[in-house]
């Protein structure tokens, strides 16, 4: 669905690039399939959770000056690439966030009974079943074009603060590169690409600018990973990090 969506967009991407943390054969025979020149294919070695390595093989294999990412359970809309790249600007990252919908919803896009495009244009009318169906933050599927007034107006008045969320953000490359990409030590599914990335780039004057409702994904239900002990060893690493903007174990591995 990912890819669909990628491959017909308003703006199509120069290039896709698919890192897993993981070595999963049918991803491989599926790309192989499609045989697109756009899709670069990276993997490693099942060998826990090792996001941030992942992430980081994806930004060295990236020949793009802007770097937009997703999470593999987050599709984006038709005009998500036009949203991020309308938007960019220099000394920035970009930060967006998701709509959850229930179950219900979620398995109508996985089987294709509800297609993508369908699920964008009639986001107003199906909010009664979507809300029947448990769906979270219903306002982050609400599309408005980046140069619209509405769009300016919310982003005025009500999108000031705003935070890197892993799933949907983007910035330009050499900045990520200025603090050595993602932090490898964070190997527990809570923050570092997100929380440690958005802390290191503000020390290096990186502002951070809303996207939302300009730039938007749907995260699929699903059971989620988090609990309490895993939230706490990742608090005690972080605390750990407070002086350091240039991390060691990251794109390059400093002394």
């Amino acid at each position: 669905m990912i890819i669909e969506s990628l491959l017909t967009q308003t703006l199509i991407p120069d290039e896709i690039i698919i890192t897993e943390d993981a070595e999963h054969a049918d991803i491989k025979v599926y790309l192989e399939q499609l045989n697109n020149d756009k899709i670069i294919h990276l993997s490693q070695k099942d060998d826990g959770w090792q996001k941030e390595r992942a992430l980081n093989n994806a930004v060295k294999a990236a020949t793009s000056d802007y770097l937009i990412f997703i999470d593999g359970d987050c599709v984006p809309y038709s005009t998500f690439v036009e949203g991020h790249v309308a938007l960019s600007q220099a000394n920035t990252a970009l930060c967006g966030r998701r709509t959850e919908p229930g179950e219900k919803f979620s398995q109508q896009l996985r089987e294709g009974t509800l297609t993508l495009k369908t699920f964008e244009s009639s986001y107003l009318k199906n909010y009664p079943a979507m809300s029947k169906d448990g769906i979270r933050h219903y306002d982050e599927g609400l599309y408005f074009p980046p140069n619209s007034m509405i769009f300016s107006l919310i982003h005025k008045f009500g999108r000031k603060n705003s935070h890197i969320v892993g799933c949907n953000w983007s910035c330009f490359k050499k900045d990520l590169e200025m603090i050595n990409g993602y932090d490898e030590d964070f190997t527990l599914p809570t923050t570092g690409e997100d929380s440690d990335i958005e802390r290191r780039l503000r020390h290096f004057g990186v502002e951070m600018k809303s996207c939302r409702n300009a730039a938007n994904v749907i995260h699929l239900y699903h059971e989620k990973n988090f609990n309490a002990d895993i939230t706490q060893k990742t608090e005690a690493l972080m605390a750990t990090k407070k002086d350091i903007f240039v991390c060691k174990n990251g794109l390059q591995k400093l002394p």
